[in-house]
């Protein structure tokens, strides 16, 4: 039999191909050899010969040089069953442990009689190395398959009066004895194989080879009893299809009498086991996803306690296509516990949840589950319309910023005659308009945003070939240098770059102002750019955003683009024009309107509360937040001057009010 116990030190590593054999009749090779390896069990150490488990300890000296002495240049073991193995190991040999991944499950034992009556008896090893490629190669040979026959790990023993075995760590010397046998250990798959050569000839004697200790018929056994839990869950699964509806009812599994006698049921990670388990078998009854279409369109999981879609997961990767899942009767109370199947059902269109604690009525969970199922027509037995589904994804939508009209706070109409001659100037003169507006301390800048959200029913962006090399999105440029260089100084740098920029052409300012938003603001503390006086001047900052329509020269076409541009004007130096642009900033993304500020304003129905209300109510917001009458009738008008909304809408923007959107203390 084999050792009582067998611990991990007889595992080793190695090819799972073989290399020549040599024949050691006669005698082997000289080769070092290592000390002799065991294992706690007494089972010789397949990594002791090769070099995988090496002394730290530095190697010792002559005594009479001081030099390092050679590994085992003053003593040579005469241990031949090492170099064996050894050899064995590094490759002269038939590999001990195959390179694949394990067959999984404990190691099987096997006795083989014979080597001593053997021919390969008289070599110096004994013969073991020869019985084992033997055994190897004849194994793999019956088995008629590819992958090699192994042995993972060898075990001498002898016959004692009792006709028992006990392992022999002491070398060959017990190979010597009467009744040598040679216990081996490998997988299931290869030892029901190797068991097979029984009564082979082997070297002119008969081998015997059995299971001794009875490990193959135990690993038979779980084998078995893997089978037959296999077939009763198999039966459990044709019980619960309906065929006329193509339905799998998998709902109250913990009543069902047939799971509950097979006593898989007593815990919750069986149970999640079983259901693995049932999905493989679903995979082997329906070998391709249209035999799963065409048979199993509905799925019931109610009334499992199901408390995540992560004990069930497997049922998305089994029927990826299912049409109905019945998922009532569990213990789902928010979306994210159903995250484990976001994306994976595309086609499911019935989803029923009652009997879950999830806030179905909340628009909220309705829309991320039409986000998580994006064919979903029927939740909880209600039509979910076009219409309806719409509604739900655009609750979910960010609110867009309200467009209350440009703040346009200009001083002398020094922002408008700019704004005026600079588009016009841009489209049609570059050259000059670098010369009136421009010195050799103004900046320019491009970058180019090609993620920008555009409308669906936009035409395709044009090519942003012309642009991207010379983009300073500072989200894609990340290096000092690179950004350094995209920021260009100076009339002829700016030129240069301008001169390379397609043709452009701006709606005409004064006659469709809708087609742009500005803002204009004062700007102080802006350097002296004739260095007569030691403070600041005043300037403004200008942002516009708009569009313009863009001819492309390479490639004759002609599109529309979307901009936003911020100016930074200052006093010009003495001589020169008497405004110039200090810094210029240009983002381009694809062409998507504008909304109608102008327009909106008049389109939004007036609120039907009379105008004392309206102060009460302005009031009223103005005591509770403590903020500025002005603010709390923008927070009122926001929402339609519902007060309540007004009070939740000012709890959220509460962070990022400014300081004086409220009345001082």
């Amino acid at each position: 039999m084999a050792p009582p116990t067998r611990g991990r030190g007889g595992q080793s590593r190695g090819s799972t191909t073989s290399a020549p054999r040599k024949s050691t009749r006669g005698g082997i090779q000289k080769t070092r050899s290592r000390p002799i390896r065991v294992d706690r069990d007494g089972d010789l150490d397949m990594d002791a010969g090769s070099g995988a488990r090496r002394s730290n300890r530095p190697p010792p000296t002559d005594p009479g040089t001081g030099r390092p002495q050679r590994q085992g240049a003053t003593t040579r073991s005469t241990t031949k069953i090492q170099q064996v193995i050894s050899r064995h190991l590094s490759g002269e040999g038939t590999d001990m442990v195959s390179k694949r991944k394990p067959q999984g499950g404990p190691l099987v034992w096997l006795e083989v009689k014979g080597l001593k009556e053997s021919k390969a008896a008289s070599n110096p090893d004994g013969g073991l190395r020869d019985l084992l490629a033997f055994l190897e190669r004849k194994a793999t040979g019956v088995a008629s398959r590819i992958r090699p026959v192994v042995v993972k790990k060898v075990c001498l023993a002898i016959g004692d009066a009792q006709g028992s075995h006990i392992g022999v760590p002491n070398g060959p010397s017990s190979l010597n004895r009467q009744g040598a046998v040679v216990q081996i250990a490998s997988s299931k798959e290869d030892a029901e194989e190797i068991i097979k050569l029984n009564n082979f000839s082997f070297a002119g004697a008969k081998l015997e080879i059995s299971d001794s200790d009875g490990s193959l018929a135990q690993a038979n056994a779980a084998s078995a009893q893997a089978q037959d839990v296999k077939s009763k869950l198999t039966d459990v699964l044709s019980q619960r299809y309906m065929t006329d509806t193509k339905l799998l009812k998998l709902d109250a599994l913990s009543q069902d009498q047939a799971l509950v006698a097979m006593g898989i049921l007593e815990s919750k990670d069986r149970v999640e086991k079983m259901f693995r388990v049932m999905m493989k078998i679903c995979d082997e009854l329906f070998k391709t996803a249209k035999d799963k279409i065409d048979n199993i369109q509905s799925i019931s999981l109610a009334n499992n306690g199901i408390e995540n879609a992560t004990q069930v997961e497997e049922l998305a990767d089994t029927f990826p296509d299912l049409v109905h899942l019945e998922f009532s009767g569990n213990q789902i109370s928010t979306v994210a516990q159903l995250a484990a199947w976001k994306g994976k059902f595309r086609k499911l269109e019935t989803l029923h949840l009652n009997g879950n604690p999830i806030p179905v009525a909340d628009l909220k969970t309705r829309a991320a589950l039409v986000e998580y199922f994006p064919k979903l027509r029927d939740l909880n037995g209600e039509q979910l319309t076009p219409e309806h589904i719409e509604q739900l994804r655009a609750a979910t939508r960010p609110a867009p910023i309200p467009q209350h009209g440009p703040d346009f706070r200009d001083a002398n109409g020094i922002g408008e005659t700019f704004l005026v001659d600079f588009f016009a100037a841009f489209d049609a003169d570059r050259h000059g308009l670098l010369a009136k507006y421009y010195d050799e301390e103004s900046q320019f800048s491009l970058a180019v945003d090609t993620n920008s959200i555009r409308n669906k029913d936009a035409p395709p962006p044009l090519s942003w070939s012309t642009y991207i090399p010379k983009s300073r999105n500072l989200t894609r440029i990340t290096t000092p240098g690179a950004r350094a260089a995209r920021l260009l100084t100076g009339r002829e740098s700016i030129f240069k770059i301008w001169s390379e920029l397609p043709a452009t052409q701006h709606p005409n300012i004064k006659e469709d102002i809708s087609k742009y938003i500005m803002d204009c603001h004062l700007l102080s503390g802006l350097a002296d750019p004739s260095g007569s006086t030691g403070i600041g001047h005043d300037g403004m900052i200008i942002s516009v955003h708009g569009q313009f329509e863009e001819y492309d020269a390479a490639s004759s076409q002609r599109g529309l683009r979307s901009f936003s541009r911020s100016f930074v004007l200052g006093p010009g130096r003495p001589g020169n024009n008497p405004i110039r642009v200090v810094s210029d900033m240009l983002l381009l993304r694809a062409y998507n309107p504008l909304p109608n500020i102008f327009a909106a304003g008049t389109a939004q129905p007036e609120p039907s509360d009379d105008q004392a209300l309206r102060q009460a109510k302005i009031a009223e917001l103005s005591k509770q937040t403590n903020m500025i009458p002005a603010y709390s009738e923008m927070c009122l008008s926001e929402v339609g001057w519902d007060f309540d909304q007004a009070v939740a809408k000012f709890h959220e923007t509460k962070a990022v009010l400014p300081a004086n959107a409220f009345a001082s203390v």
